[in-house]
């Protein structure tokens, strides 16, 4: 049975699995270049959380065992995957012939970048051997002249390698970063829902003024945690500025809170729906293959007896799950033990029922209310006064 089929036969028992027993599950055991071994290992990465991948890097590094350099790549390959770009992963092995790299980053009409995966710098590095990595791939148009190249390193003393670059000709060409610091930008970008902080993340990875870049994104880190602890719900939501929300008391909940909860109905909707979603954005989750979306918003209870939950419905949040096989509008509520995942063709029908705000900057969102009744939880349309069951789209929280 091939590693995937025995990872969704029992998800929960892998999570005990060390980095070492997950390659021993795949293939034949033995990572190798273009090996069915390979083959499921990635599959795999690109399903499981942001925590597995954080506990194998750090195995990696810390319990070196057989191709453990070779699974470090891989999940170092996924990581970039995880930042949204666009990844080529390279080989494990070099081979005459063929131009040896660990990946390449690209991004949409964008400059790539050629990623040489490290463990260690007890040995120098020939700049030049991963220069001329560059610069084939150049000549064969894999690259364009803007490309760079980013050592991704296991070890936080990095001075030599540092050095090496400082004092080289490819200073302006390449740039150091560490695992732990990217497993970092995967876990804020995953809590961001602009496109633009993705846009910005991504550009710290390139050559800039400073050869490594870990301090500069410890002040993003810094930055974007002390947002997320005076988000209101409202604020996370994007309906604070609702005329009919401003009577409504609105105490702070925790942005962790919401988060929580929001993780805990991912993780039921899963069980529910047989699928391995994992997070993309804030609010958005999806599958490996992106046939599975859903976007989870989370209300906390408000002081409204008649209508207690409010959240709000944006269009870029349509278009995500538009271009899933399967689509969930699902929404959470911070003092209930259940959610609502309503597919997206049946909350298109909804939207022309709802108000709408229009903001200044000319975006829009539609206002979802939910009312509670002796019968259950509905949907109140607040432009025409349907009431919508829940009962059907109900998923029960653990």
């Amino acid at each position: 049975m091939s590693l995937i089929k025995l990872w969704k036969a029992n998800p929960d028992g892998f999570n005990h699995y060390k980095a070492r027993q997950i390659v021993a599950f795949a293939g034949d055991g033995n990572l190798r270049d273009n090996s069915d071994c390979s083959k499921e290992l990635r599959e795999y990465l690109g399903s499981v959380n942001i925590d597995r991948l954080a506990e194998y890097a750090l195995e990696c590094l810390n319990h070196s065992f057989p191709d453990s350099g070779f699974f470090l790549q891989d999940v170092v390959n996924e990581l970039g995957r995880r930042l949204e770009f666009d990844v080529n992963d390279g080989r494990y092995r070099g081979v005459q012939g063929a131009v040896g790299f660990d990946g390449i980053w690209n991004i949409p009409s964008g400059p790539s970048i050629v990623v040489e995966v490290k463990t260690t710098d007890t040995y120098n590095v020939s700049l030049d051997s991963i220069a001329g990595y560059r610069s084939k791939l150049l000549e064969d148009g894999t690259l364009d002249k803007s490309a760079s190249v980013l050592f991704v390193v296991g070890r936080k003393d990095t001075g030599a390698l540092e050095a090496q670059i400082r004092g080289s000709r490819h200073a302006w060409d390449m740039r150091v970063v560490g695992v732990d610091s990217l497993v970092r930008l995967v876990r804020v970008k995953e809590k961001s829902s602009e496109d633009q902080t993705v846009i910005q993340i991504r550009e710290l990875l390139r050559p800039f003024e400073y050869t490594r870049v870990d301090r500069i994104l410890d002040v993003v880190f810094n930055a974007a945690n002390d947002v997320t602890q005076d988000e209101q719900p409202y604020d996370s939501e994007g309906q604070n500025d609702s005329d009919e929300a401003t009577s409504i008391t609105q105490d702070r909940t925790p942005q962790q809170k919401l988060d929580d909860v929001r993780l805990k109905v991912a993780e039921a909707l899963n069980l529910q729906l047989g699928a391995h979603l994992i997070r993309k954005r804030q609010a958005l989750f999806e599958d490996k293959e992106g046939s599975v979306r859903a976007c989870i918003t989370v209300s906390k209870r408000y002081d409204n007896a008649l209508q207690p939950y409010w959240y709000a419905f944006h269009p870029k949040w349509d278009a995500f799950l538009e271009g899933a096989q399967h689509g969930y509008m699902v929404f959470g509520c911070v003092d209930r033990n259940d959610a609502f995942a309503i597919p997206i063709s049946e909350m298109r029908k909804i939207l022309p029922s709802l108000n709408q705000t229009i903001k200044s900057d000319g975006s829009v969102y539609w206002h979802v209310k939910f009312a509670d009744f002796s019968t259950g939880l509905v949907l109140f349309a607040s432009k025409t006064g349907e009431k919508f069951s829940l009962q059907n789209y109900r998923v029960e929280l653990q």
